[in-house]
């Protein structure tokens, strides 16, 4: 049996839909004003996105539950977030059609998915 979802893990999920949304719409919008735009963002959204889904995993071993899980559970998303910038690295230091706008919108989507929480009252 696990443990009710706190209001800790309500946020994290409110924000992470909200990062997912947000990052889909720049990028549909991206690729409708050019394809390097597009993807230039594509590419910056999914390094902070796997980020937040790795800092989301390795908090959840911090709170006291039931059932933990494990590091081997952390591991992939580790070496996927860990691939991810070593492919940001590489696009930024080969590609010279990388879009430095779309790739800072990208970057700050996670950012502006958190925003909203700030203005919520409880």
């Amino acid at each position: 049996m696990s443990a009710p979802d706190s209001g800790i893990d309500t946020l994290i999920g409110r924000v992470r839909r909200r990062a997912l949304v947000l990052a889909g719409i720049g990028i549909a919008a991206g690729f409708a004003f050019r394809w390097r735009s597009g993807l230039s963002l594509t590419i910056t959204a999914a390094v902070v996105i796997f980020s937040f889904l790795v800092l989301e995993k390795l908090t959840e071993r911090l709170v006291p539950r039931q059932a933990k899980p494990g590091f081997r559970a952390v591991v992939p998303l580790l070496l996927v977030t860990a691939a991810s910038f070593l492919l940001l690295a590489l696009v930024l230091w080969r590609w010279k059609g990388f879009d430095p706008v779309a790739g800072a919108a990208g970057l700050s989507v996670v950012v502006l998915a958190v925003v909203p929480e700030i203005w919520k009252k409880e």
